[in-house]
């Protein structure tokens, strides 16, 4: 068991006796009454989405996943194929399974999958990501603000520096969806 406030995004908690992973999570602290936390979850077995409240003192039944080092290997329609890098078995994870996680995963690179009785349920992605900018808009002189629209080589939509072009890599924050910095070379 677990608090509230103590869960975290990617958590995979027990709810009328079905697993869900925590796929957003908030902790809402109003100026009058107690703190509660606010969780969108997705069923494992069905991948139906739901809601739920947590009082902050409330306890939260949380189960154990391991996570394994896999590599991305291809998308085949609506299944990603990952191959485990210590025996290399290959497993599929369904596109609803992933969410928003979809627009971090990149060819060859390898991930740390979230694994339940030896099914894989998710990915956990690291705190930060370089991808290159496939699509912005060109500055034109005279243009007030500070930052644009930019399209990300996954189809990730995000809001980038002024100077920044296409074909540049950006490091973006896999929390958040912000723009971190420009990419060293």
């Amino acid at each position: 068991m677990t608090v509230a406030t103590q869960i975290k995004r990617g958590n995979v908690i027990i709810l009328n006796n079905d697993l869900y992973r925590i796929i957003r999570l908030e902790h809402i602290t109003p100026g009058k009454g107690n703190a509660i936390v606010h969780a969108d979850l997705r069923n494992i077995r069905t991948g139906v989405k739901t809601n739920r409240r947590y009082r902050s003192s409330e306890d939260v039944e949380t189960v154990e996943v391991f996570n394994r080092r896999m590599q991305y290997l291809y998308l085949d329609g609506d299944v990603y194929h990952f191959m485990d890098q210590e025996n290399f078995e290959q497993y599929e994870i369904a596109k609803e399974m992933l969410d928003e996680t979809t627009y971090y995963i990149l060819p060859d690179h390898t991930y740390d999958v979230m694994v339940y009785e030896n099914n894989p349920i998710g990915i956990e992605l690291p705190p930060n990501v370089t991808m290159k900018i496939t699509e912005t808009s060109p500055v034109e002189k005279g243009i007030q603000g500070k930052t644009k629209d930019a399209v990300l080589e996954t189809g990730l939509k995000v809001r980038i520096p002024l100077f920044l072009e296409e074909g540049e890599s950006i490091v973006i924050n896999t929390e958040t969806n912000e723009y971190l910095e420009r990419a060293k070379k």
